[in-house]
């Protein structure tokens, strides 16, 4: 069992303390893992990926994000970004956490692991900071923007009669409410997140998790798409930096393997350094998945492949 620390950092909104956790390996890191978590979820639930990876060498940072898990000073903050610069100061977070990790550690190599609207998170993290990177892992990402627009274009009605700390059922409904419907027989309005049935359950009973976003989130969460998805983000990513996605043919927020196929050969047709591996049958949450041995194991691969 690796050690774990918790502490916490300003953010960058200059208002809210970020909480972070640190996992060490027994002796010194051959290398670090920064983990950007999704949507609606935290850091600690990424703790089993972060122990097998400390037992390979590595360590593991990760922080909650603005508005999620022990990052808000009330409840009601969870899925508020800030009232300006929303998901530009959580990938500002991102970075300060990284600049606490070089300092004790300059010389390892330094990765970056992001899921769902982590992996958006990360993306625009790597034109901004992708000098401080030695490779970066999009798991869960999502394909070019399609329903961006539109959420964009609902958060402002709403807006006209709610202020942006509303939460909207039937925003939330509309963004995720088809996100089950290729899964035959369904249990939970959750279950397109994994075939593991107990991560599922845990999801559901987690009060950190699942809650719906406010309308200061939904409208970050189209603008950060907006930003990954023009041709100025594939053309400044760094052509040397390597770069995996991974992702289940299953996984309605990668459309089912077709969007992120659609992202990868954007990234290809920009001559970046990217790889593809797409996971039959498995759903949104790989880490978390039926098969998440096999995946833990391809990242390990592509990680000591570049130390």
């Amino acid at each position: 069992m690796s050690t774990m620390i918790t502490s916490k950092f300003k953010s960058r909104d200059g208002v809210h303390d970020i909480r972070y956790h640190v996992w060490f390996p027994e002796g010194d890191p051959i290398g670090i893992v920064q983990i950007a978590h999704g949507m609606c979820e935290y850091a600690r639930r990424y703790s089993e990926f972060a122990e097998f990876l400390t037992e390979h060498g590595f360590l593991v940072c990760a922080n909650d994000h603005l508005g999620h898990g022990g990052s808000v000073n009330d409840p009601s903050e969870l899925g508020y970004f800030s009232p300006e610069n929303g998901w530009e100061n959580v990938v500002k977070d991102m970075h300060t956490l990284t600049k606490l990790m070089k300092k004790s550690y300059p010389e390892v190599p330094y990765f970056l692991f992001g899921h769902s609207m982590g992996s958006f998170l990360s993306r625009a993290y790597t034109t901004w900071f992708g000098s401080e990177l030695t490779g970066a892992v999009y798991c869960g990402t999502a394909g070019p923007l399609k329903g961006g627009e539109a959420m964009l274009l609902a958060v402002d009605a709403a807006k006209h009669r709610h202020d942006d700390t509303y939460r909207s059922e039937t925003l939330n409904k509309a963004t995720f409410g088809s996100y089950n419907k290729k899964i035959a027989d369904k249990r939970t309005d959750f279950d397109w997140l994994s075939r593991d049935d107990s991560v599922v359950d845990a999801y559901i009973e987690d009060d950190l998790c699942g809650f719906v976003f406010t309308l200061n989130g939904f409208e970050n969460l189209g603008k950060l798409l907006w930003f990954v998805s023009q041709e100025k983000w594939f053309s400044t990513i760094r052509k040397d930096l390597p770069i995996l996605l991974i992702t289940g043919d299953a996984d309605p927020v990668g459309a089912y393997g077709e969007g992120v196929k659609k992202v990868f050969n954007k990234l290809i047709s920009y001559s970046a350094a990217a790889s593809i591996r797409i996971y039959e049958g498995a759903r949104h949450e790989l880490i978390n998945e039926l098969n998440k041995e096999e995946v833990y194991q391809d990242v390990l691969n592509f990680l000591n492949t570049y130390i």
